[in-house]
């Protein structure tokens, strides 16, 4: 009785280890795969004396670029170097998403009001349309849209709860909706024209994201940025701008 006593504990044990071990590779399986990224490393980095700044999209040159403050909820107009152009006339709410259309319109995209807002360059306010977004934390809600000239349609990113990928027509018909499972929040997209992929930045989980027009994960990559909350491409050069939000810092990479 004793010794198989011992036996059942021997084997017990041996169940009790294997099953351990097997939570602890399963465990560390379902974090995140962030460490297995290539690292995208700044090749220049320039100080904005902008707060805040959230979001980011070319304008009529990839020399200048677009950028708004949810300090000042107020939309700027930089330099590809961080030097402030112009300040516009409009202030919004909680502005977190900023897109340039047709050469003469820019859209932003305020978090809380889950609001679209059209403006002309000056910042005069043209209309607005509210997004039918399910709203469970205030500040969880539209963090970047950009807009794809190839088929005339805005892509939008719901930050979390939900994690959503929105695609509408120019009037902002709801076309598609694609929950995002590829990182742990989701804070600002630009559209590549040229080979019609997204591209999408992650806040909370420091990574630059290539994707398909659903979402679909293409490539990923680490960037040594605190707090990224906007994104440009170039396909043309391969050269992609990121805003951080806490340290209002412009960086420039290349993606080889």
């Amino acid at each position: 009785m004793k010794s198989q006593l011992i036996n059942n504990c021997g084997f017990i044990s041996k169940n009790v280890l294997l099953i351990a071990a097997m939570i602890l590779f399963f465990g560390s399986c379902s974090d995140s795969d962030d460490d297995n990224y290539a690292i995208l490393k700044p090749i220049e980095s320039h100080k904005l004396d902008i707060l805040e700044t959230s979001d980011l999209c070319f304008g009529s040159t990839t020399s200048v670029l677009y950028t708004v403050s949810d300090n000042s909820a107020k939309v700027y107009k930089i330099s590809t170097s961080g030097r402030t152009l112009a300040e516009l006339q409009f202030t919004g709410n909680d502005l977190e998403g900023v897109c340039f259309v047709d050469n003469q319109f820019l859209y932003v995209a305020e978090e809380r009001l889950r609001k679209i807002v059209k403006l002309d360059l000056q910042g005069s306010f043209i209309l607005e349309k509210t997004m039918s977004v399910e709203q469970n934390v205030e500040n969880e809600g539209l963090e970047g849209i950009s807009y794809a000239t190839f088929n005339q349609h805005f892509y939008i990113i719901n930050e979390m709860n939900p994690s959503l990928l929105i695609e509408t027509d120019k009037n902002f018909n709801l076309l598609a909706s694609y929950t995002l499972t590829f990182a742990k929040d989701y804070s600002g997209i630009c559209v590549d024209n040229i080979n019609q992929q997204l591209w999408i930045v992650s806040d909370l989980s420091a990574t630059v994201n290539k994707c398909s027009l659903q979402g679909q994960v293409i490539e990923s990559y680490n960037i040594p940025v605190t707090n990224p909350e906007g994104i440009a491409f170039n396909p043309s050069d391969s050269i992609l701008y990121i805003v951080s939000d806490s340290q209002s810092m412009l960086y420039k990479f290349k993606i080889k």
